[in-house]
């Protein structure tokens, strides 16, 4: 089956791919804008579960601090009001159900912004969401998702899915089905 994913095969060589491309004076901004996000510059693409983000209580964390080690996380990028996000909601949260206790769970990152916190807990709420959600600011996950995965990101939902490990193995804009990330799950070889 051909699935929808775009691979990322090694993070280094992508990131030194991209920084060679970048004229100093850019990759000068990078690196201190990269440092005020919260992760490294020479191994961003190994670290972005390193991104921080805001609960919705307002406490600062890693990404990381959502996972859990030898699971599978799967990131969904979302806003309240993306329509497709929506729709896509149902499915996303049943594949949470499903694999939450053993090998795969779901964080949602509402890129709604730090001020509609209170928007943002409303919405999830009224939502049959049943995977937590973290809020970021929108124009500061671009610029990681493109150092991350050296494409731009070109809006919501995007999925970001990291491997037991914790690498990031994969990225996809758009709609995705639960059937193609269980079958991407399972013929990754982790």
């Amino acid at each position: 089956m051909n699935l929808p994913l775009l691979l990322v095969s090694n993070g280094q060589l992508n990131y030194v791919r991209w920084a060679l491309r970048c004229n100093a004076l850019r990759l000068i901004r990078l690196l201190i804008l990269f440092a005020v996000l919260g992760f490294s510059c020479s191994n961003a693409l190994a670290r972005a579960l390193d991104l921080e983000v805001r609960t919705l209580d307002g406490e600062t964390v890693p990404l990381s601090s959502f996972s859990e080690p030898g699971k599978w996380t799967m990131v969904m990028m979302w806003t309240t009001y993306c329509g497709i996000c929506r729709r896509q909601y149902p499915a996303v949260s049943a594949f949470h159900d499903k694999h939450k206790d053993a090998y795969a769970k779901v964080i949602g990152m509402s890129l709604d912004g730090y001020g509609e916190v209170a928007k943002v807990r409303a919405y999830i709420a009224s939502k049959a969401m049943s995977f937590d959600s973290v809020i970021v600011e929108a124009d500061a996950i671009a610029i990681a998702y493109k150092a991350f995965t050296d494409e731009a990101f070109t809006g919501t939902p995007t999925y970001l899915m990291f491997a037991p490990d914790g690498a990031l193995v994969a990225h996809v804009p758009g709609v995705l089905t639960m059937e193609a990330v269980e079958e991407f799950m399972r013929d990754s070889g982790y």
